[in-house]
This record gives C-alpha cells, sequence and structure tokens, in this order.
C-alpha cells in the first residue's frame, strides 16, 4: 500500500512540475525543403508539389541556391567578371520557384551554399568547390543574390560547414581546428554582402550544423557540432584566428539540423558534444555564453530547425524500421514545440531519391514522406500531415498534443480513445483551434491510461494516427 500511495504522489509531482503551455514555441514554422522535387524536375512536378505542401500546412519553403550552379564560368573567372553585380549570374532555375512560392503565399528561405565556383577556392580548379572558399568572393555572391531577390526577407549560409564534403579541409595537419574559422569568415562576409544589398533587416542565420560529429580533429572528420561552435565563438580556442576576435553582427537566428540516430529522439547522445533535436537545450546554453561573453551582439538567438526528417527501412536496411517513424515524427515535432527558442519545424524530403540499379543507398536520400515511386510511406505522410503525442502523465492521466497543420487556427479537432476489444469514442468535446500554425494540446483524467490508444479527427474527415501514450 505504501508503494501505491508513493507512485501515486510521484505522479502528482511530475503533474505538477510540468512546465505551462505559455512556454512552448507556439509560432515555429513549418519549414520543408525538397530541391529535386522544387528545382530539378520542370515547372509541372514543382507546381504540383507546392499544391501539395500547401495542402499539407506548410508555411516556408527553403532551396539550396548553388553558388557553382549560379556563377558563370566553373574552373577560370571570365574577365572583367563583377561578382556584386546580379545580371552576371543565371537566376532562372530559382525565379521560377520563388515566384510560384510566394503566389501560393508561401515564405521563402534561401540558403546561399556550396558548392562554390572553382576559381573561388584555394585549390586552382577545384572541381568540388569547397577546399577554403574564398570570403571575399562569397560576400559578393550573397550581395548579388540580395541584389536579385528583393522580396526575400529569410537567408541562411552555408550547408554543414563542419562536414568535408562542404567544407575543407576541417582542421590542418597539425590537427588544429580550420573550417571553423574559415566558416565564421565566410559569414561575415555574407551578412555584410546582404546588407548592403538592403537586407539588413531581415532574418539571416547561420550555422546549418550536422548535429553528430567525430571525436577526433583531423582534415576529413565531421567536427562535433559544440565543438565546432566554441572554436567558430573562439570559445577557449588557441587559434591564432581568435587572437583579434571581433564580434558577430547582423546575424538573426543559428540554423541547425537535429537530425537523430535511427533509433530516434530517446536514443543516448554520443558525446557531450553532439546535440540532436533532445538536446537543442545544449545548443542554445552555447549561443547565450557566446552573447554573455560578447562574441555575439544583439539579443538572444532563436535556434532554427531547417533540416530534419527520419530515413527509413525499407528502402535503406541500416536506417529507422518504417514503422517507427510515425511516432517518432511526431514525438521530435513536440520536443520542439516545447522549446521556447525554437523558431521552425522542418521535413527533408516530400519524395526520396531514386535508387540506381546498383542498388547503391548510400549516396541517396530516403527520408521523404514518399518512396521514390510516388506512394505514401504507411504512416509517416499522414504524421507529417497531422502530428499526434499522448503524453501519459500516471496511471489515470495523459495529455494529447497534436497539430491540425492543414486546417491551423479555427479548425475543428476532436480527441477520441478506445480500450483494446472496443471501438473509438469521443473524448471530450470538439476543440476550436485557436493557434496559427494549428497546434492544440489537452489533458484528460481517465482510468486505465496506459492501455489506451488515442487519435484525432480534423474538421471531421481528416483522420490522424492512432498512438499509444508514451511516459515521458
Amino acid at each position: 500500500m505504501r508503494y501505491l500511495i508513493r507512485i501515486l504522489v510521484l505522479c502528482l509531482a511530475v503533474l505538477a512540475a510540468l512546465p505551462a503551455v505559455a512556454a512552448a514555441s507556439h509560432g515555429q514554422l513549418a519549414l520543408f525543403q525538397d530541391d529535386r522535387q522544387l528545382l530539378q524536375r520542370g515547372s509541372g512536378v514543382r507546381d504540383q508539389t507546392l499544391d501539395e505542401l500547401r495542402s499539407l500546412g506548410v508555411d516556408a519553403i527553403k532551396f539550396q541556391l548553388d553558388w557553382n550552379a549560379a556563377a558563370p564560368g566553373d574552373k577560370t573567372r571570365p574577365q572583367g567578371f563583377d561578382g556584386r553585380d546580379p545580371s552576371a549570374y543565371d537566376w532562372a532555375p530559382y525565379d521560377g520557384l520563388v515566384n510560384a512560392a510566394q503566389a501560393r503565399g508561401f515564405r521563402v528561405m534561401v540558403a546561399l551554399s556550396p558548392p562554390a565556383p572553382g576559381w573561388a577556392t584555394a585549390r586552382r580548379g577545384d572541381s568540388f568547390g569547397v577546399d577554403r572558399p574564398s570570403p571575399t568572393w562569397f560576400g559578393r555572391f550573397a550581395e548579388a543574390a540580395g541584389r536579385h531577390f528583393t522580396g526575400i526577407d529569410l537567408w541562411t549560409l552555408w550547408n554543414e560547414p563542419n562536414h568535408p564534403g562542404f567544407l575543407y579541409p576541417q582542421a590542418t595537419k597539425g590537427r588544429a581546428a580550420f573550417a571553423p574559422h574559415l566558416y565564421r569568415k565566410l559569414v561575415r562576409a555574407a551578412v555584410a554582402g546582404l546588407q548592403r544589398a538592403g537586407h539588413g533587416g531581415n532574418t539571416i542565420l547561420f550555422g546549418e550544423l550536422l548535429p553528430i560529429g567525430k571525436s577526433h580533429l583531423y582534415k576529413n572528420n565531421t567536427i562535433k557540432p559544440l565543438r565546432f561552435m566554441r572554436e567558430f565563438f573562439c570559445i577557449g580556442s588557441h587559434s591564432r584566428e581568435c587572437r583579434h576576435y571581433r564580434p558577430l553582427t547582423g546575424v538573426r537566428g543559428f540554423a541547425y539540423h537535429p537530425y537523430t540516430r535511427p533509433n530516434g529522439p530517446r536514443g543516448r547522445e554520443p558525446s557531450a558534444d553532439d546535440a540532436t533535436i533532445r538536446s537543442i537545450g545544449r545548443v542554445t546554453r552555447l549561443l547565450d555564453r557566446a552573447r554573455a561573453l560578447g562574441r555575439i551582439r544583439g539579443g538572444r538567438l532563436p535556434v532554427w530547425n531547417t533540416e530534419f526528417g527520419f530515413q527509413s527501412n525499407p528502402p535503406d536496411p541500416f536506417q529507422t524500421r518504417l514503422s517507427r517513424i510515425p511516432g517518432f515524427l511526431s514525438e521530435s515535432e513536440w520536443i520542439s514545440y516545447r522549446n521556447p527558442r525554437v523558431a521552425s519545424f522542418s521535413q527533408y524530403t516530400l519524395v526520396d531519391t531514386p535508387v540506381s540499379r546498383r542498388g547503391d543507398l548510400f549516396g541517396t536520400w530516403q527520408g521523404g514522406l514518399r518512396f521514390a515511386d510516388g506512394r505514401e510511406k504507411r504512416g509517416v505522410f499522414e504524421a507529417y500531415r497531422q502530428p499526434l503525442f499522448v503524453r501519459l502523465l500516471g496511471p489515470r492521466g495523459v495529455e494529447v498534443w497534436g497539430d491540425a497543420r492543414p486546417g491551423g487556427a479555427g479548425a475543428t479537432v476532436q480527441i477520441q480513445q478506445r480500450l483494446a476489444g472496443h471501438g473509438f469514442s469521443n473524448l471530450g468535446g470538439p476543440i476550436t483551434v485557436t493557434n496559427a500554425r494549428g497546434y492544440f494540446s489537452k489533458r484528460f483524467r481517465l482510468s486505465k491510461a496506459a492501455r489506451r490508444t488515442f487519435r484525432f479527427i480534423e474538421a471531421g474527415s481528416l483522420t490522424s494516427r492512432s498512438a499509444k501514450p508514451v511516459f515521458r
């Protein structure tokens, strides 16, 4: 009996300690990226994809504006080329997407991304475009992009600079960090370029880091994100690049790719310097530390989730089992929603990359809501459209959280529950969603809470996947 009383007291303590809903990130944008569907397969596929994303309730579209693809020349810079002149670049592939997306009411995020043209890197004729790219020329490219895309107000800089495939080398021959200091120069140059183009008041992000790295510094090793950040901000760094550090200005947020391992958002982090979606607090604490030390000027920076998803098995046998992704995806968004510093939740991509006849899965991306042939991934598509996460609060209590993403504010939601062997029945009355992004949360007291299954119906027609409660 004493044991049962202790359990009851513990459950009541857990309920009392739960954070207020007001502390959550109610306004996080639903961000989506699929460059293959939106840029590479023609205007018909692009428009069809945008229409589908609109029906899913997506708020903003992100695309990578590849420096090398837009710039003239390849290994040799054209004579008389003015890198600040928008007319010197080819923007055509991107103009169609920007115009079509904005016409449908999407906000657009432009990622100024590698590879660099071979003439703008330290190694002459660099075909990969990542070997010590020139900050000066990158700043001019940013200025030209800003002058061309006058209606854009969301910008982010580079892609995964803690990966050698996007910024090389990561470290010197003496095993000292190199990429973080080069990236800082690239960021400063690009921010200055966007400011010259009139975008100084826009949301300019930096970071775009991978969440997990390797323990040892080496030119080809991915650097752990928090270690990369400390080097970037010259916190505890002995690099010569830190001797004359100037505070970083002009940025409005930190972009991050909080992918998890295949075992989902509750898996243990490999080290204290790694941070997946469950550990975004590590990132914000380091940003706040940098601000307190005068490394950043301005207010506390929000974290933007700018790339996220789960690669599925099938088709990739080394990734997350398909049946587990719906739960992982919903739980990840719930984690993100609860953090007031998180500004967006991203999905990358809509459709898987086709696998070659040789069966090569390592060079392709299998994190879409649909398979490469267009079929919806069972449960995954629904989990993105209508996320549902049920938290067990004790033997007689649950919190049902979800997102009526297609309907948004004004949508009507009916939560339902059932015990094994019984049909679904309404739990409480209909809920009118007031959150602009469609989020809602409701707590219930009921018997045998752990043995029940839950779902919600939006507008009387769209039914979410069913979910069992999870103790968190």
